[in-house]
């Protein structure tokens, strides 16, 4: 119990630190709250499929699904991001991702800033 509870603490750290590290974003909108069904990770991007079905702000692909440029983070923070999904993931927590309304990212999904609720 004493692990979980320093596992949650150090996801709560990271979350309140991956916010922290991106200013609020301007331009856009925050998908829908869910659990990730679906995650697709490849070398230079991600698919994940949670949240709202819909196209989003900028008329990206009518799905459920949205996406993670990793170019447009430093190391650092792909990996904080990276774990998160992935406890988020395997412990079915709920999160809400930001998204970007003026453009679409990998494969025509939406966009995310990087901003992740859980």
């Amino acid at each position: 119990m004493k692990n979980k509870i320093s596992l949650f603490k150090k996801i709560g750290l990271s979350m309140l630190f991956l916010l922290a590290s991106f200013s609020a974003n301007a331009g856009a909108e925050w998908n829908g709250s869910g659990v990730i069904k679906l995650m697709y990770i490849y070398p230079t991007y991600a698919i994940i499929e949670q949240g709202n079905v819909g196209s989003g702000p900028a008329n990206c692909s009518n799905d459920s699904t949205w996406s993670i440029d990793w170019s447009k983070f430093d190391t650092a923070t792909q990996q904080r991001i990276m774990s998160s999904l992935l406890t988020a993931r395997s412990t079915k927590q709920p999160i809400t991702v930001a998204i970007v309304d003026n453009a679409c990212g990998p494969e025509g999904k939406k966009l995310t800033s990087g901003q992740i609720i859980f």
